[in-house]
C-alpha cells in the first residue's frame, strides 16, 4: 500500500456510495500513452485501447475498444502505465509487467517483449511502481528505492548513463515513500518530506534552477512538507502544505498552469488556492481537484483531453465542468514520435456511481466507450466504464464519536438485523489500510499515531455498506 502522506491528498469525501448495494466498482485508473488501465474493487486489473506492443496484457497485439479483464487473476493491488509498458504489484508483493521491452523497462532481465504479465524477479515486498516513457522505478516494503530500463539522462539515478533490464537500488538508504516517472526524468520524495530528482534537465524539469542533467537524486530545494509529485512530460508537477500547487520545466503548451508559455526551471506556485488535493501531470497538460471535489484543466487540449468541450489550449487552470464529485484523475503518459508528443486522453472518475469518465483521442479505442470517435468532453456513462450501483434493500447506520478525533474513535452500529459487521479505513488515494470484522455494536478503533487528515471508515453488514468521514486531527 502506499504511504500516506503528512499532509494527505483528500481525494473524495464519499468513497462509497452511501446506504447502496456492495458490489465491484471501479477503484484506480491509469492513462498510458493511447491507451488505459482500471482495478476494480473486486481487485482484477483491466485493459483497452492500443494494443501494438502487447501493453494490454491480454495474450496479443490487437486493439480494443472496450475494458478487457487481463488474465482471471483478482488479487491485484497497484499499476502503472507508461509509455509502451505496464508495470503492476499483486497483493503478495509481486511485481509484474508486460508490454514494450526494448531498452528493458519491464526489469525481466532481458529484452523480450511480453504480451502478458510476466513477474518481475522473486521478491515479494515491492510497495509502489512507476512506469515512464521507457524507464520504471519501485519502491519496496523497506523503503528503498529501484529502477531500470532507458537510462540514457540518467533518469535511473545511478550515476551512470547505463541501461537495465533489471531493477537495481539507487543508493543505499531506505527513506524513501514516493515517485513519479516522466520521460526521461524522475521526481521522488523521502520520508521527511523533502523533494527530489534525477535525469534529463534541459528545459528545467529537475527543479534545482539549472538545465545540467543530473545522474543521481538532488534536493530540490532546501524545504519540505511536499507530499505528492507527478512528472510530465518534460515538465513537473507538485503539492505541499497547505494545499497548494507548484510546477516548473517545460511551458510551450501552457502545461505549468501559470498563466504563460515561459519555462521555469525552479518550481512556481500555481495561483494563490491552497484548497488542492490531487495533482496529476499528463503528457503536455495538468489536472487538479480541489477540496470541493471540482475539476481543473490546463496546457495542451489539441485532442480535447482536457474535457472543456473545445481543442483550444488553456495556459492557467480553468474548472472542467460543473461537478463536484471528482474522486480521481489521470492524464495520459507522454512518449515522442518524430518531434510530436503523443499522449492526448484522459480517464477520470465520479462518485456516487463510480464510473470511469473519459475524454480525448479515440483512435485506438482508448477512451473504453466501444468507439473510434474523439470525444472533448468527459463521457461518464458509457457501456462497461459504468458500473452501476443496486439501490438499497434496508436500511442501517452508524455513528463515529468523537469525529474529529486524535485517532481513538467509538463505532456504534445501528439497525442490523446482526451485530456482526466488517469495518474498512480507507486514505485518500483508495487504498484500504485497516479492516476488521465485529461481533458487538459497540467497537473502539485504535489508529493513533496515524498522519493527520480525511480518512473514509465502511462499514459492511447485511450485504449492504455505509460509509462517513472521519477527520484526524
Amino acid at each position: 500500500m502506499k504511504k500516506i502522506y503528512k499532509t494527505i491528498q483528500v481525494l473524495a469525501a464519499l468513497f462509497f456510495l452511501q446506504n447502496a448495494h456492495s458490489q465491484d466498482y471501479w477503484l484506480n485508473i491509469e492513462s498510458g500513452t493511447e491507451f488505459s488501465l482500471a482495478l476494480k474493487s473486486d481487485s482484477t486489473l483491466w485493459s483497452w485501447g492500443s494494443n501494438a506492443n502487447g501493453q494490454l496484457g491480454l495474450g496479443n497485439t490487437t486493439n480494443q475498444i472496450e475494458p478487457n479483464q487481463i488474465g482471471t487473476a483478482s488479487n491485484w493491488k497497484q499499476m502503472s502505465a507508461g509509455a509502451f509498458h505496464v508495470l503492476a504489484i499483486k497483493s503478495d508483493g509481486t511485481l509484474w509487467a508486460w508490454g514494450f521491452n526494448s531498452v528493458g523497462q519491464l526489469g525481466i532481465g532481458n529484452l523480450t517483449q511480453k504480451t502478458v504479465p510476466t513477474q518481475v524477479g522473486i521478491e515479494s515486498n515491492w510497495k509502489e511502481v512507476h512506469a515512464g516513457q521507457g524507464h520504471s522505478i519501485g519502491i519496496k516494503e523497506d523503503s528503498t528505492i529501484w529502477a531500470w530500463g532507458f537510462n540514457s539522462y540518467g533518469q535511473l539515478g545511478l550515476g551512470n548513463t547505463t541501461n537495465q533490464n533489471s531493477p537495481v537500488q539507487i543508493g543505499n538508504l531506505n527513506e524513501w515513500i514516493k515517485a513519479s516517472c516522466g520521460a526521461g526524468h524522475t521526481l521522488a520524495l523521502k520520508a521527511d518530506s523533502t523533494l527530489w530528482a534525477f535525469g534529463f534537465n534541459g528545459t528545467g524539469q529537475l527543479g534545482d534552477g539549472t538545465t545540467n542533467q543530473s545522474l543521481i537524486p538532488i534536493q530540490i530545494g532546501n524545504e519540505n512538507g511536499w507530499n505528492s509529485i507527478s512528472a510530465g512530460f518534460e515538465y513537473s508537477l507538485a503539492a505541499r502544505a497547505p494545499g497548494t500547487i507548484w510546477s516548473w520545466g517545460f511551458n510551450g503548451n501552457g502545461q505549468l498552469g501559470l498563466g504563460s508559455t515561459s519555462t521555469n526551471n525552479v518550481p512556481v506556485q500555481i495561483g494563490i488556492g491552497q484548497d488542492w488535493m490531487r495533482i496529476e501531470a499528463g503528457a503536455s497538460y495538468g489536472f487538479a481537484i480541489n477540496t470541493n471535489g471540482e475539476l481543473f484543466g490546463w496546457g495542451y487540449n489539441g485532442n480535447g483531453q482536457l474535457g472543456t468541450g473545445n481543442t483550444s489550449q488553456q495556459n492557467e487552470p480553468i474548472q472542467i465542468g460543473t461537478e463536484t464529485n471528482w474522486q480521481d484523475i489521470s492524464g495520459a503518459a507522454g512518449a515522442i514520435n518524430g518531434g510530436t508528443v503523443y499522449g492526448t486522453h484522459s480517464l477520470g472518475l465520479q462518485w456516487p456511481n463510480y464510473s470511469i469518465c473519459s475524454t480525448g483521442s479515440n483512435y485506438a479505442g482508448q477512451l473504453g466507450d466501444n468507439t473510434i470517435d474523439q470525444s472533448v468532453y468527459f463521457n461518464c456513462t458509457t457501456g462497461e466504464l459504468n458500473v452501476g450501483i443496486d439501490e438499497k434493500t434496508s436500511i442501517f447506520d452508524f455513528s463515529i464519536m468523537p469525529n474529529p478525533s486524535n485517532g481513538l474513535f467509538t463505532i456504534n452500529v445501528e439497525s442490523l438485523s446482526s451485530t456482526k459487521y466488517n469495518c474498512k479505513i480507507i486514505d485518500a488515494i483508495g487504498h484500504v489500510f485497516y479492516e476488521k470484522s465485529f461481533n458487538s455494536e459497540y467497537n473502539v478503533i485504535d489508529l493513533q499515531g496515524i498522519n493527520k487528515g480525511i480518512y473514509i471508515v465502511v462499514i459492511e453488514g447485511d450485504s449492504l455498506l455505509v460509509n462517513k468521514k472521519i477527520i484526524i486531527e
